[in-house]
């Protein structure tokens, strides 16, 4: 059972590594009106040389509107260790507000992010508690499970006013060493109700075995760690794309009890449209998906028919 802790700014803020290493930021969006974003920064360095890559993808009705990407030298890029923030070229892309955090204990980000003629302009507020695992081969970072993101974007001379909930990550310590040692790929993804997030996860590991992961995030409350053995998760039905065979659909089960808290939860996700991309040197399919299902904690039960990213990712 993996050990989950709570979070301050610093453990969002970067890293770094003194061997070479992956480190990146996700942030991913809904809106209600069918429009739906993921903006990431990506870093590859070992100290203070390397390359980072901002990515900005929007999508309409989930089909993949547009993809745009920007590479940077790793020495036009400023960041800070005590809280998230990152500047490119003077140009600040992640800005938290550490003085609003000081004064209220709120996570608010601020994302610019500008490639060619298409803008994002966004403020992401959090609704619940973030957690993080460390460990010595990979250590994640939810400062997000779940927000509310409003703000603007803009694209081929339209300018879009959004307004939904959003969700954020952060990875660090990801050294080709975990790669060809710890795990051959990974699910992920989050399910939400109206006042609860789970956040999930499966890493493939390369002895065959599944390393489960279920972290439930109720609305300004205390998060909790699903107990892995009491999981299961299935690809039931599969589709052929790109010559490979990918799951289609997918389902989650748990149901774990302890001294004051019984939670169980069952969900059935629907693939409704795939975004396939390169991670590093790994495939990588953004599935948008629909997710049925409920959840009970203790005596009460909330039902789920919702949209969602997912994500799973390859390295052969």
């Amino acid at each position: 059972m993996h050990n989950v802790k709570a979070i301050v700014p610093q453990d969002d803020g970067f890293h770094g590594s003194k061997k070479l290493a992956a480190e990146w930021w996700y942030f991913d969006g809904v809106f209600g009106d069918d429009y739906s974003f993921h903006i990431g920064i990506r870093t590859f360095s070992r100290k203070n040389r390397g390359t980072a890559i901002l990515i900005f993808e929007l999508y309409q009705k989930e089909a993949i509107i547009f993809e745009k990407r920007k590479r940077f030298s790793f020495k036009d890029m400023e960041t800070t260790q005590e809280y998230p923030s990152v500047t490119m070229l003077n140009q600040s892309i992640l800005d938290f507000d550490i003085q609003r955090y000081k004064k209220e204990g709120t996570w608010v980000y601020r994302l610019h992010c500008t490639i060619d003629d298409s803008t994002a302009d966004l403020v992401l507020t959090g609704i619940t508690q973030g957690f993080k695992i460390e460990t010595p081969k990979e250590s994640w970072t939810v400062a997000l499970p779940k927000a509310t993101v409003k703000g603007t974007i803009k694209h081929n001379g339209n300018t879009l006013s959004v307004n939904g909930i959003g969700y954020h990550d952060h990875n660090w310590n990801y050294t080709l060493l975990s790669a060809l040692t710890y795990g051959k790929g990974w699910y992920w993804g989050k399910i939400k109700s109206n006042t609860i997030t789970i956040v999930w996860a499966n890493v493939l590991k390369r002895s065959g075995y599944q390393d489960l992961l279920a972290i439930v995030c109720p609305d300004h409350d205390t998060f909790h760690n699903i107990n892995p053995e009491t999981m299961t998760f299935q690809t039931i039905k599969h589709q052929r794309y790109k010559r490979r065979t990918i799951p289609s659909q997918i389902s989650l089960t748990f149901k774990d009890e302890t001294k004051e808290t019984r939670i169980e939860g069952s969900f059935l996700m629907d693939v409704q449209h795939i975004h396939y991309s390169k991670v590093f040197f790994a495939s990588y399919w953004r599935y948008h998906v629909n997710i049925k299902g409920s959840i009970t904690v203790n005596d009460t039960t909330e039902h789920m028919d919702t949209r969602q990213i997912m994500e799973y990712l390859s390295m052969f």
